[in-house]
């Protein structure tokens, strides 16, 4: 067949491209002429224009513990989803996260990423859904887990689930 092939990277390979990838993206946006030689990649005087004026924060969403690892080394920000880290290993995974962070004499903002459905319909595993003030209590516990943002994601009809989140969020806020 021609064209290219696809390879599978094994899970510690996929890691250690991640790792570089960041060392690459942080080289560009704060030195000229930014060489760099790993494992996975490499650039040779690659220069970006123009550079930015701060620092640009990089947020990831991991799970495996080398990437955790990683994460709280090198990222500004964790930001888990519920579907793939549920609460019961959310707050064991951030304790590692937090952890490499501090090890590195570094901070990480921890975000919960939540899809949300307001209402009593059928949804799918994986998304907080009830009435608002259900749906207000459960976001409440997962503050209990050491995320104090979350990044809801209302899910369904998107302006009916917008209006109702509203009514999620003064809940929150009165609590």
């Amino acid at each position: 067949m021609p064209g290219l092939r696809a390879r599978r990277a094994l899970a510690a390979e996929k890691v250690d491209g991640m790792v570089e990838g960041i060392h690459i993206i942080r080289g560009l946006w704060s030195e000229p002429a930014f060489t760099f030689h790993g494992s996975r990649y490499h650039t040779e005087r690659a220069d970006l224009e123009p550079k930015p004026d701060r620092p640009i924060p990089i947020w990831l969403g991991t799970y495996g513990n080398r990437a955790l690892e990683a994460t709280g080394r090198l990222a500004d920000g964790w930001i888990p989803s519920y579907g793939f880290a549920p609460p019961e290993q959310a707050a064991r995974l951030r304790e590692r996260v937090l952890a490499a962070a501090e090890a590195s004499g570094r901070t990480v903002t921890c975000v919960y990423n939540v899809p949300v459905h307001v209402g009593r319909s059928q949804v799918p595993e994986g998304v907080v859904s009830e009435s608002a003030e259900e749906v207000a209590e459960r976001l409440l516990t997962f503050t209990g887990l050491g995320f104090s943002s979350m990044n809801l994601t209302p899910t369904g009809d998107f302006r009916q689930q917008a209006e109702r989140l509203a009514d999620v969020v003064a809940i929150l806020r009165s609590a």
